[in-house]
């Protein structure tokens, strides 16, 4: 595994009530080697990560990793308290797709 930040555990602060049990519910677990092997595989001419970052929000986790060939792919990771997958992806999809009609509208 390359070295970089902690993949699956909650490092961007603490809580002031609770800290625990919502640092707990903000873990990842996932094969992280797996992921990187993946990113690895969708850029042609990669052969491997030089480094990646992790960015953290109240609800995923973003992981932004560089590789051998100058490109950067961006992975995020949903916490289980952001709800199902399914629901959240859509609403996201349907925030981008409103934003997108907006501006365009606007402009």
């Amino acid at each position: 595994m390359i070295a970089g930040p902690d993949p699956y555990n909650y490092t961007s602060g603490r809580w002031l009530r609770r800290d625990v049990l919502e640092r707990d519910a903000r873990i990842v677990r996932f094969d992280f080697d797996a992921l990187c092997r993946r990113v690895v595989a969708l850029c042609p001419g990669a052969s491997s990560i030089t480094s990646y970052n992790k960015k953290e929000g109240g609800f995923n986790r973003v992981f932004i990793f560089h590789t051998d060939n100058g490109k950067r792919v961006v992975a995020r990771l949903p916490f289980l308290l952001a709800g199902p997958p399914k629901l959240t992806t859509n609403s996201e999809v349907a925030t981008i797709k409103f934003r997108t009609s907006s501006t365009m509208q606007i402009g």
